[in-house]
């Protein structure tokens, strides 16, 4: 029930090509207006977004910047790769995970692929052990050449190190149907660097998500 929403609440998102965005259906379900921080590293300003397309199934939303005073994104370090990945994967998240206490800058979790199906076996999710927290969610999921295989969406209730990450794949579809495809990002000029190189690069592309009712 909408009402019940708080006034004000955040996720995390990620950058695809010609200004849109990608971040959980939940995140912004219920926003009257949706706010991105962090664009290219600043957190000074802040850009204001509307939904493209969202696949509530999937828990993906499509978003693109709708401010005139938006002048791109730069070139995005990482590609999105529909390939499945293998249990046992070291993968690593970044987002903005309980901002209120934690602060605003940008974490990194680092884990692997626990499971290639999610909560009770959903084949739509990677199962990973990387520790996430609210606010993670709609943040990328890497893989350890620094490309996105999936969505971080939520943490098992109760279970620790528990979490779950919507596979690129289901992006990919929902990016078919209400966009172009020439806007997933598909050239990785970070694979080569090391984890420190990697999120120095990646965590410009990586967003804070600030929504109000």
């Amino acid at each position: 029930e909408k009402s019940s929403l708080p006034a004000e609440w955040s996720g995390s998102g990620f950058a695809l090509k010609n200004g849109y965005l990608v971040t959980n259906y939940h995140v912004i379900d219920g926003a009257k207006s949706i706010k991105i921080n962090g664009v290219n590293g600043n957190f000074n300003t802040s850009y204001n977004a509307v939904v493209v397309g969202s696949d509530k199934i999937n828990d993906i939303a499509l978003l693109k910047i709708s401010d005139s005073s938006f002048s791109g994104f730069g070139s995005i370090p990482y590609s999105i790769s529909s390939n499945t990945s293998d249990v046992g994967e070291d993968i690593f998240v970044l987002g903005y995970p309980l901002t209120s206490t934690m602060g605003d800058e940008i974490k990194l979790t680092t884990g692997v692929i626990s499971s290639k199906t999610g909560f009770q076996g959903d084949v739509a999710l990677y199962q990973i052990s990387a520790p996430i927290q609210p606010g993670n969610s709609g943040g990328p999921l890497f893989d350890k050449k620094g490309n996105i295989i999936g969505i971080v969406s939520a943490k098992h209730e109760g279970a620790e190190n528990v979490g779950y990450a919507i596979k690129a794949t289901y992006l990919r579809n929902l990016i078919e149907s209400c966009a172009s495809p020439s806007i997933i990002p598909s050239t990785n000029s970070v694979s080569t660097l090391p984890l420190t190189g990697k999120v120095k690069s990646e965590k410009n592309f990586v967003f804070f998500i600030h929504c109000t009712k």
